[in-house]
């Protein structure tokens, strides 16, 4: 159950981060997160977190290894991004070798702010940390893309009509996207 909770996270978050342009990484959408900081932010969390759950000297903030020893700043160029996915991913498989390996998911563990978890818990924790900034992640790529919802999943929300702003999802046949397509440009159909 632990993996499968992990895996779930991780295939939420990669893929959010899947397609990604430098210029969309930077953006904040009007905020003060970009998704290039949220995916270094996640990263480190699970690589900090991973630590203090399995390495016998755990390290903290501070004594992480950064993608180009950058902790306070970042590299605004595709290359970095791409490090710090590939960190992201680097912790992700780690969790999963170490978790696979892992006795007693009942046994406690330190974590970072002096207090100790079961092994269990702190994969809960690492997983809804993950899925979490994937939501951001997600929301400021909407924006950004001036995306709603997929295709036929249209609805109204707080008088904004997502209509005609649709994503094609990937299972969708270009016959089944031609006809979503007449459907939304008709317009809702009254009973």
């Amino acid at each position: 159950m632990a993996l499968a909770v992990l895996d779930e996270a991780h295939r939420t978050f990669v893929g959010n981060l899947e397609g990604i342009t430098l210029q969309e990484s930077l953006s904040t959408a009007g905020g003060y997160r970009s998704i290039l900081g949220l995916a270094k932010h996640t990263a480190a969390w699970s690589a900090i977190y991973h630590s203090y759950a399995f390495d016998d000297s755990p390290r903290h903030w501070d004594a992480t290894d950064w993608p180009g020893g950058l902790r306070d700043t970042i590299e605004a160029t595709t290359a970095y991004l791409d490090d710090i996915i590939a960190w992201f991913e680097r912790s992700a498989a780690r969790w999963r070798a170490s978790i696979s390996r892992a006795g007693d998911l009942g046994a406690l563990r330190p974590v970072h702010w002096g207090s100790q978890l079961s092994l269990a818990e702190i994969v809960a924790t690492v997983a809804g940390h993950w899925a979490y900034h994937a939501g951001e992640i997600n929301e400021i790529l909407a924006i950004v893309r001036e995306e709603a919802w997929e295709y036929g999943e249209e609805v109204e929300e707080n008088h904004v009509s997502t209509a005609g702003h649709g994503v094609r999802p990937d299972w969708m046949t270009d016959e089944e996207a031609a006809e979503h397509l007449g459907r939304v440009k008709a317009g809702p159909q009254v009973p």
